[in-house]
């Protein structure tokens, strides 16, 4: 019993120490909670301005790249507009002082151009948080939080590269580029280096449109006239289409350089009158597309540079192979990875010929033809010269695409089912002006279409429908470099245009207008009444719903700009400010008592058209952006 007694009185004894104890732990452990509580405030203080920093650059980014519509590596200036805009945002959001400025910090914003056209505008931003309860385990230094969002815009339009794109046939213009040894005051803004010697020379893009409903698994990539080379002859015989032999003209009449048209000089173009024009001008008055204006025998300019710093180009004396301009033509695609990440494939490549015996010999026979290369048939077998023209193999060998097995994992547009192939177009050597063209569709017409230019357009105009290209578009993104072969208005169409796009504005400028081209130029919907007239508005206005001309005399343009250059007095400069056309359609404004072609006019969607009068043997250029909504990439 003494022992269990004493057991009791050392466990009573002990119970009092513990007691002791158990209020040191408990004030211990109060004060880890209350650290472990300030920890958890200062982190979710953090988290809460981190988030309020991410929406806020977000908005940053998205506001700011909406001034980047018209940057490109050659023209910046708009990217200090563009961090303007970002940090008024940052302010908007309530963003300290020096989360605005940090984004003037080196490297903390960043543009680029995507492959597919769009502009990325990067900007990253840094907060200094305070914090409060983290201080006391030794955090003195604010936290900083660095947010990063990048935005895009698509701002190229997709311009229509020939009027008479779907069954290829050449009539009033085609496109044509300089070496990058030219001046740009030869009408080619880009492609010579003498813009800034440390930029490589542009490369045109041009994407080739592939309907969801197109039956063909090949896609025959054609180019016209893809060398530099001018043919010395200038007598030729004509022949004529149908139409203008049952109108009373002749089956064939020789016509001669110089004489009937162009420019008996080898280093100029020439394209011969056939008279057919007259039976447009005169009865029976027939639409421009019916006939056969001309005979193309010539459509390159040989030039030089005369000086080494590029500010004196002209003619040579006599025709120089030497000057000619070797141009690369380059096929490609995107494919999607399984990641989700889109990459540029590249397909095939060909490069022009100058026929100078040193970059090549001229063996292609592409002069005035027609040419897929690398194709097992090159040329049409209806006139095929019987050369190979062999292209350069990237990860396939010819301009002949099959839509089966070329393009794995090619990007499809989800809404529409719609592919694209890409074509690039590079000078890569040489002064001259390289007038070429281009046609894609079906490879069926290789053994029943002639692939001489002449031969082409008759046997078109001949036989309506006998060409089509099944749907399949070729568009120049943003920028078309074209060469104008007549000297009175013509109907180009520029880009369609859907209505959603109600409201929205359309940036049109043109470069190098030089003295053959003649005001107004007239934009109008072929979707809306439009009557053309012979007046100094160039159309009337009682039969015109809709249209916008630039140039008037003695009127200021109807965006309201008077001091813009007017067509044919703007050498070697853009149009500038671009001419602003408003998609009509808006009704909200609309008097019905009173309507006017402003406010009052439906809009179901349409191709955008400029009626121009660009001169002959006139080269410049055509230069489109949209106003497009910007959208967040990450």
């Amino acid at each position: 019993m003494k022992r269990i007694k004493q057991l009791i009185q050392q466990k009573y004894q002990g119970n009092a120490l513990e007691k002791g104890q158990s209020i040191v732990l408990i004030a211990l452990m109060m004060v880890a909670i209350v650290a472990f509580v300030g920890i958890a405030v200062d982190v979710g203080f953090i988290f809460a301005r981190g988030s309020q920093l991410q929406s806020a650059i977000d908005s940053a980014a998205l506001a700011g790249v909406v001034e980047l519509t018209d940057w490109s590596i050659a023209n910046t200036a708009s990217e200090a507009d563009a961090r303007t805009k970002s940090g008024q945002f940052l302010n908007a959001n309530n963003m300290p002082v020096s989360v605005t400025l940090s984004i003037n910090d080196s490297g903390n914003t960043n543009v680029i151009k995507t492959p597919l056209g769009a502009t990325e505008y990067a900007v990253t931003a840094t907060w200094p948080v305070e914090t409060y309860f983290l201080k006391v385990i030794g955090f003195d230094e604010p936290i900083n939080l660095t947010r990063s969002a990048t935005a895009a815009v698509f701002s190229l339009a997709e311009i229509y590269v020939s009027r008479r794109v779907e069954d290829g046939v050449l009539s009033t213009s085609n496109q044509g580029i300089f070496g990058p040894n030219a001046c740009t005051h030869m009408g080619d803004p880009y492609s010579p280096v003498v813009i800034n010697p440390a930029d490589p020379p542009h490369t045109y893009t041009y994407r080739i449109y592939i309907p969801p409903d197109y039956a063909h698994d090949i896609v025959r990539v054609e180019l016209f006239d893809p060398d530099s080379m001018n043919v010395a002859a200038n007598t030729f015989n004509v022949n004529r289409s149908s139409i203008a032999i049952n109108n009373g003209l002749g089956a064939v009449a020789s016509k001669t350089c110089g004489t009937n048209g162009g420019n008996s000089s080898r280093t100029e173009p020439c394209l011969l009158r056939t008279d057919e024009l007259n039976l447009v001008t005169g009865a029976p008055n027939l639409d421009l597309d019916q006939v056969n204006p001309y005979w193309f025998v010539r459509i390159d300019e040989n030039r030089i540079r005369n000086a080494a710093n590029g500010s004196s180009c002209g003619t040579p004396g006599s025709y120089s192979t030497a000057a000619n301009t070797q141009t690369r033509y380059s096929l490609s695609y995107f494919a999607q990875n399984a990641d989700g990440t889109v990459v540029k494939v590249p397909l095939v490549d060909y490069f022009g010929q100058t026929g100078d015996g040193v970059r090549d010999n001229g063996g292609h026979l592409t002069d005035m033809r027609w040419v897929s290369p690398g194709a097992d048939e090159p040329f049409s077998t209806v006139d095929d010269p019987g050369v190979a023209v062999p292209a350069t193999a990237r990860t396939i060998d010819s301009f002949e695409i099959d839509l089966r097995t070329d393009v794995p994992n090619i990007v499809t547009d989800l809404s529409t089912g719609a592919r694209y192939i890409y074509l690039d177009v590079q000078a890569m050597s040489g002064a001259s002006e390289n007038g070429f063209e281009i046609w894609a569709g079906p490879a069926s017409y290789v053994n029943s279409v002639p692939s001489e230019v002449n031969a082409r357009n008759l046997h078109v105009l001949n036989n309506p429908g006998s060409h089509s290209s099944d749907g399949v578009t070729i568009y120049g993104l943003g920028n078309l470099p074209m060469n104008s072969n007549f000297d009175n208005p013509v109907d180009i169409p520029l880009l369609y245009v859907s209505p959603e796009m109600i409201g929205q504005t359309i940036n049109i400028s043109m470069f190098d207008s030089d003295s053959g081209a003649q005001p107004p130029v007239i934009f109008y919907f072929d979707s809306i009444a439009f009557t053309p007239a012979n007046t100094s508005l160039g159309y009337n206005p009682a039969q015109t719903d809709w249209a916008m001309a630039f140039g008037v005399s003695g009127q200021p343009d109807p965006d309201g700009v008077t001091t813009r250059c007017r067509p044919g007095s703007c050498p070697t400069q853009w149009v500038n400010p671009p001419y602003a056309i408003t998609v009509p359609g808006d009704l909200s404004e609309c008097n019905y008592n009173s309507p006017t072609m402003a406010d009052c006019t439906p809009f179901f969607g349409g191709r955008l058209v400029v009626r121009y009068d660009g001169g002959f043997s006139d080269t410049y250029g055509w230069q489109i952006t949209i106003e497009g909504l910007p959208y967040l990439v990450k």
